[in-house]
């Protein structure tokens, strides 16, 4: 754990985050900024997320400082490296001069595609201050860290130990802390349930399960397909929603196979609901009475740890993150990485007696992820780089 954070002022920090969308590690951004915000943290945004209701819009609708850049989401490939040659030059003028207008004390990179912005966008004179690279994701291409690791010397906020163990081959240890995502718990608990779009089976009791999970293939919307198909050729009262946004052509492409395999699995919208709008996932987590998890390269697992708060149970794949939140919450059931055992833990939670009886259990494990603890974890962190 990163030492508790001095007293004195606080350091003047630059947030970069380059994602052209809002996904879990923009929501986890702006949360944390929030609350700095409120201790009168002074602080820029660099953000290229300039969507409706995104990172950008928010961040200035609660007075945070803000300046848009212009970056796309680059992919691991030949065509994703030329797209950032391109944007990190774009880039550029705008980072360098909001460093020499602002003056920041450190930067705060938000993920490993800010970082490698960062290194690339400015000059090697500027590099010279502190960087912390919030890590949020397992899946890169080999020898990224290390190569971020030797150029920038970073503090790394590893947002779980998952994480933070792949910076051991090339850190010391004192510049690695895990801090988990923190959470608006109050916020969430109050959070309105969304109107599910089934019709009522004349009284009987049907339980709704959801997988939130933008359209990306590694959430493994699939084998939810495939679960909820043998809950249904095994005469289980459930009823299914599958919740995503398409950020993409690739989104909405997957999005499409999932229709087809859906139908073809013989499930009909009285059984399954795609919701598919741009909207917030929090309500129809409220609405539902079990969420599932079976993405596969899972850093943290935010969805669940949303579900704690809301009182809800979880069905979960043992995936990288997930065993950090969970420990021995009595309210979430790890099940094989098969629809078979899946099916059989979410009949597990069909009794509503049962989902009462660890609604309090869940709710205090989510307060380990509360906004307080995190903060006080980056803002040690922010302290020990200017050390």
């Amino acid at each position: 754990m990163p030492p508790q954070p001095p007293t004195h002022s606080p350091p003047r920090v630059l947030f970069l985050d380059c994602a052209p969308f809002s996904g879990g590690a923009q929501e986890s951004l702006l949360s944390l900024l929030t609350a700095l915000h409120g201790q009168g943290q002074p602080m820029l945004l660099l953000t290229a997320d300039s969507s409706p209701n995104g990172l950008g819009e928010r961040a200035q609708a609660a007075g945070i400082n803000t300046t848009a850049i212009t970056a796309r989401h680059w992919r691991k490939s030949l065509s994703g490296l030329q797209q950032f040659r391109v944007d990190h030059r774009a880039v550029a003028p705008l980072l360098q001069q909001a460093t020499a207008d602002f003056r920041p004390d450190l930067v705060h990179c938000n993920g490993i595609r800010a970082a490698l912005l960062y290194r690339m966008a400015m000059p090697k004179a500027s590099q010279r201050l502190p960087v912390v690279i919030h890590d949020r994701d397992l899946r890169l291409p080999f020898g990224v860290r290390t190569w971020l690791a030797r150029s920038l010397s970073p503090r790394i906020a590893a947002i779980s130990s998952t994480v933070g163990r792949l910076w051991q081959h090339c850190l010391p240890l004192r510049q690695i802390h895990v801090v988990p995502n923190g959470f608006p718990l109050t916020d969430i608990q109050a959070t309105t349930p969304a109107a599910l779009p089934f019709a009522t089976d004349n009284g009987a009791d049907v339980t709704s399960v959801i997988l939130p999970a933008d359209f990306v293939s590694w959430k493994r919307h699939d084998l939810f397909l495939r679960t909820v198909a043998l809950t249904q050729q095994q005469k289980m009262p459930l009823r299914a929603i599958l919740r995503g946004r398409a950020r993409d052509a690739a989104g909405r492409r997957l999005l499409e196979r999932l229709r087809r395999q859906a139908a073809a699995l013989g499930l009909t919208p009285d059984v399954l609901a795609f919701v598919t709008d741009q909207g917030p996932a929090l309500p129809w987590i409220a609405a539902a009475d079990i969420v599932f998890a079976c993405a596969r390269h899972e850093p943290f697992g935010r969805t669940i740890v949303e579900a704690l708060a809301l009182g809800k149970p979880v069905v979960a794949t043992p995936t990288a993150g997930a065993p950090e939140i969970i420990a021995d919450c009595p309210a979430i059931t790890i099940a094989d990485d098969d629809h078979a055992a899946l099916t059989k833990a979410l009949a597990a939670w069909l009794s509503p007696e049962r989902r009462r009886q660890c609604a309090a259990a869940a709710r205090a494990r989510a307060e380990y992820f509360s906004m307080s603890r995190h903060v006080t974890g980056i803002q040690a962190i922010h302290a020990q780089c200017l050390e």
